[in-house]
């Protein structure tokens, strides 16, 4: 048996065997469906550069100055090409896996960093978007969730509920989490005997810090990754590879189990 399958059979019999198994994703997740990463040597940082890290507070110096750059498209040339992948994005063969493994609760949860929303596209009900949904609109001040139809073709009006200024939902460098998603994120692994980390470099938190939480709490860690991360020396199985192409191989020797 190679290395491969030895590691497949070993994760999926981790899997199989969790009580409460939680998974987490990261860009990688969504390659197949033609989102673009962000590190890496094809990542949108590696072409374009890296963003400045105060977008957030640039934001709130002035919203209408923001929000007109973004109706007449003269934002960053990552962020353009960002949003245009994530508009023609469809979930793929991964996205449907996990849907079908929480359908047979298999796997509780899922915590992704990605804003791309293909999660829920897929089905999936237990969802944490820690890092926002570039489909809504959400108040600053309260947190309320609007949803809208691109292209915005004006400046939204402040929130009817607080009068807050209202921005995307994903989160901009240097904005706070809000605390109820935090919480809801420290909630799901509260408890998790297993982690499968998906297609995620390990290294913005305090979205990364989770997988440490978790293994501090007696959790194993399966992670999914072409490359090895932050992450990979404190995992119980390590598996290289595209997250569609080994979730497959997995959700097939899941089935075997299950017979």
């Amino acid at each position: 048996m190679n290395d491969l399958n030895n590691k497949i059979e070993i994760a999926s019999k981790l899997i199989t065997e969790s009580k409460k198994v939680i998974v987490m994703t990261g860009a990688g997740i969504s390659v197949d469906s033609g989102v673009p990463t962000f590190q890496g040597t094809e990542g949108l940082w590696a072409r374009f550069g890296k963003p400045k890290m105060n977008a957030y507070s640039e934001f709130l110096k002035n919203p209408n100055e923001w929000w007109d750059r973004e109706i007449n498209h003269q934002r960053s040339p990552y962020v353009l090409e960002l949003r245009n992948a994530i508009e023609n994005s469809r979930p793929n063969e991964g996205h449907k896996i996990l849907q079908s493994l929480e359908n047979k609760k298999i796997i509780n949860s899922i915590i992704t960093q990605n804003i791309d929303g293909l999660h829920i596209d897929a089905g999936n009900k237990s969802v944490c978007e820690i890092h926002g949904n570039r489909n809504f609109l959400r108040c600053v001040s309260c947190h309320n969730k609007l949803t809208f139809t691109p292209p915005i073709t004006e400046q939204p009006s402040n929130c009817k509920l607080c009068d807050g200024v209202i921005k995307y939902d994903s989160v901009m460098f240097g904005e706070p989490i809000p605390k109820k998603i935090l919480d809801n994120a420290r909630s799901m692994i509260s408890g998790a005997d297993l982690i499968i980390a998906i297609g995620t470099s390990s290294s913005v938190r305090p979205a990364a810090g989770l997988s440490w939480i978790a293994k501090s709490e007696g959790s194993k860690i399966i992670e999914i990754n072409t490359n090895e991360t932050k992450l990979t020396n404190e995992c119980d199985v390590v598996i290289k590879g595209s997250a569609t192409n080994i979730l497959k191989k997995i959700y097939c020797e899941i089935k075997k189990v299950m017979k």
